[in-house]
């Protein structure tokens, strides 16, 4: 075989670069369909609900062409119903309008239940979006059984002059070994009274909050929403650790809500919450972080999404929650 200096192939490269030309690409055919995200859950969606959950809520779009530059926005339009096992329609859904409490910037599309049904897990569950003019499309999940939360552990290190503190927490998990199970793990401060401080998720105390390990179990961010793949949703699967006791180990910090010693209520308590996931939502949050892990770097490998949607694009989710609180030292 010749060997090939580097020069002449810098050279090689600098004469086809000369004989670029331009080519027009063939668009590729476009069907408009509904697409949606909805992560159903039996937990009641009241103001403590969309205070920590905000990327769970309903939303409805349409599909719009490949190379289209139009800002795609949400739709109000919908025709939005949940059906159980036997067929009947147990939950109606109504666009919330344009508020700060749907949404971080009040985008429309953002819908919300009307009749106030709990779905339970281990129950079968059918998501129907219509949208005028488009074919009505659907999806179906079983809602996973609650995680089991066997301890938490919190202890506080310190309190900047900005109001920020920081600490150690540690969630001890017991896996259940009959299936397969998906996980993502939040955490907020609540003063004496249980109530939200207000920006006091609990976020990771590091300075490189990029990567991912899908065999360690991480916190996530709840509020992440414009940037579930970039930083805040951290989903773990118990492939290769069936049956163990997951333990979450992390330094975090959080904003105590006053920059003013006694002009609010103090942080009280850690509440932490383990989500259970079925696996089609498990699956979105994984490929949504790889797309955006991938996003700007022309040698990535492709990052589809996964959905789960017949007849329209998105993902139709469930997760079911646990809670444990205690008291910050």
């Amino acid at each position: 075989m010749k060997n090939i200096s580097l020069a002449a192939l810098l050279l090689a490269a600098t004469a086809l670069a000369g004989c670029e030309s331009d080519a027009e690409l063939p668009e590729p055919p476009h069907k408009p369909r509904v697409s949606l995200f909805y992560v159903l859950t039996p937990a009641p969606q009241d103001s403590s609900y969309l205070e920590l959950f905000q990327q769970r809520q309903l939303y409805v779009s349409n599909s719009q062409r490949v190379f289209s530059t139009d800002r795609l926005l949400g739709r109000t339009d919908a025709a939005v119903e949940l059906r159980d096992a036997a067929g009947r329609v147990v939950e109606r859904y109504r666009p919330v309008g344009n508020n700060f409490s749907s949404s971080y910037r009040g985008d429309p599309g953002y819908y919300r239940p009307v009749l106030g049904f709990r779905p339970q897990p281990g129950q079968p569950y059918t998501l129907r979006a219509a949208l005028p003019g488009l074919e009505t499309a659907e999806s179906t999940l079983t809602l996973p059984a609650a995680p089991t939360i066997e301890s938490v552990a919190f202890q506080k290190r310190g309190t900047t002059s900005y109001g920020t503190a920081t600490g150690r927490l540690t969630v001890t998990v017991r896996d259940d070994a009959g299936a397969d199970n998906y996980y993502l793990v939040f955490a907020r401060v609540l003063d004496a009274q249980g109530q939200p401080l207000p920006y006091g998720n609990l976020q990771l105390d590091q300075d490189d909050d990029s990567g991912i390990s899908i065999d360690q179990f991480q916190l996530s961010s709840a509020q992440q929403q414009y940037n579930l793949g970039a930083f805040g949703i951290r989903p773990y699967a118990d492939t290769n650790h069936n049956g163990e006791r997951l333990t979450l180990n992390a330094d975090v910090r959080y904003n105590t809500g006053c920059y003013t010693p006694g002009a609010c209520p103090p942080p009280a308590f850690v509440e932490v919450t383990v989500s259970s996931l079925t696996a089609d939502a498990y699956n979105f949050y994984l490929s949504n972080r790889r797309y955006y892990d991938s996003n700007g770097n022309p040698f990535a490998e492709p990052a589809p999404l996964a959905g789960n949607v017949r007849q329209g694009y998105g993902l139709f989710g469930g997760a079911t929650n646990a809670t444990s609180r205690v008291q910050i030292p």
